[in-house]
């Protein structure tokens, strides 16, 4: 009876910590099971909200850029209006690189979320497609505005030079960027290569002539 007595114990040892066992493991995968879905939840909101901020900040982007067309891309810039204005124009990109900045931090705290993630709500993931697309095209947009006046500022320079002129050189704004493909696309959305200089009409129409 002893012998038997002390098997039936140790059975109920053995049965109670297998069932302490699975308990533990049915508890861990609850646990964790739960903590995946308030990680995806707080990553849904997340998105949500920054969806709204990068619509701002886009449109704020859009403004500014319509400002840089309206008094530089889409007139014919003479050599005396390029000279003239060369602070003020500085000063209009200097407020649409500010504006990017905006955005990329928009992006950045999407970017884990909705890089190569997706989620189980339909809407947010057309709403990671949009900003990611969104901050593609931004950014190469920006690149293509910068280099355009970059190359009316080469223009303006070598007529310069092939004139002998004593007047000071205009600085060219730094680009610390490359142009963006995020999905690997080659598509480059935003990119345009535009080239744009100071005519020889324009310049003689000025009335400005060479210094001798």
């Amino acid at each position: 009876m002893g012998v038997k007595h002390k098997n039936r114990h140790l059975g109920i040892m053995i049965l109670v910590g297998f069932l302490l066992i699975i308990g533990g493991i049915i508890s861990y995968i609850v646990i964790n099971y739960n903590n995946d879905q308030a990680e995806v939840k707080r990553r849904m909101e997340e998105v949500r909200s920054s969806y709204k901020t990068f619509r701002s900040d886009v449109s704020s982007f859009n403004s500014i850029r319509d400002n840089i067309y309206t008094e530089i891309m889409e007139k014919d810039i003479y050599y005396q209006t390029l000279k003239d204005n060369d602070t003020k124009f500085k000063e209009l990109y200097k407020s649409y690189s500010d504006s990017l900045e905006k955005i990329d931090e928009d992006y950045k705290k999407i970017e884990s979320s909705c890089i190569n993630v997706l989620h189980p709500d339909a809407d947010v993931n057309n709403k990671c497609e949009a900003i990611v697309s969104g901050y593609e095209e931004v950014v190469n947009t920006y690149i293509s505005d910068v280099n355009s006046y970059n190359s009316l500022i080469a223009s303006y320079n070598k007529w310069l030079s092939d004139n002998n002129s004593s007047d000071s050189k205009l600085e060219e704004i730094i680009l610390d960027r490359d142009y963006l493909d995020i999905n690997g696309d080659r598509e480059y959305n935003g990119k345009k290569d535009i080239e744009t200089e100071i005519s020889s009409d324009n310049l003689e129409s000025t009335g400005v002539e060479p210094d001798e």
